[in-house]
């Protein structure tokens, strides 16, 4: 086979890879699951008013939270909430290509819709498991971990980083 050719093939199938590769973090991907208020806070003087929460995955092992500032366009529906609640909420899952993997955000609380700004920082969560630590049969401390452990994903695909 002459070089040119070689060079056309491997072009070709280097387009082929870079067009296949590129389709994959598409698709947007939205999973129901159960969370449990934690902390509710509304606050500011205007009526609806921002809402902070603090929401624990309920089927989710270890544990694994969502603090959020909820803008005005929720408080009204928000209100209802109570520390203690648990409701269901739907989790949308997309790639972020300037961050180079994906990223989940809550977009319904029970009947409530829910659009954060991403770029708040009020907006954040938390995983982690801890486990007790023991010598000689007694518990001496506790060792936390906070990477996304693989019994976490496959429970709450959402947390699926990359």
């Amino acid at each position: 086979m002459s070089g040119s050719r070689l060079k056309l093939l491997f072009a070709f199938g280097a387009s082929v890879t870079a067009l296949a590769g590129s389709g994959c973090h598409d698709a947007k991907k939205t999973f129901k699951t159960n969370i449990e208020f934690m902390q509710i806070r509304q606050f500011g003087a205007s009526q609806p008013k921002l809402t902070d929460m603090e929401l624990k995955f309920v089927d989710c092992p270890g544990n694994a939270r969502k603090i959020m500032r909820a803008p005005r366009e929720f408080g009204e529906c928000g209100s209802k909430f109570k520390v203690g609640d648990k409701v269901d909420v739907d989790v949308e899952v997309t790639w972020n290509s300037s961050r180079g993997n994906y990223r989940d955000r809550i977009v319904r609380i029970g009947d409530c819709a829910l659009e954060l700004d991403t770029k708040d920082e009020a907006n954040y969560q938390l995983v982690e498991n801890c486990t007790e630590l023991k010598r000689s049969g007694s518990v001496v401390g506790v060792h936390c971990d906070r990477k996304r452990s693989d019994e976490l994903v496959k429970a709450c695909p959402w947390f699926f980083r990359k």
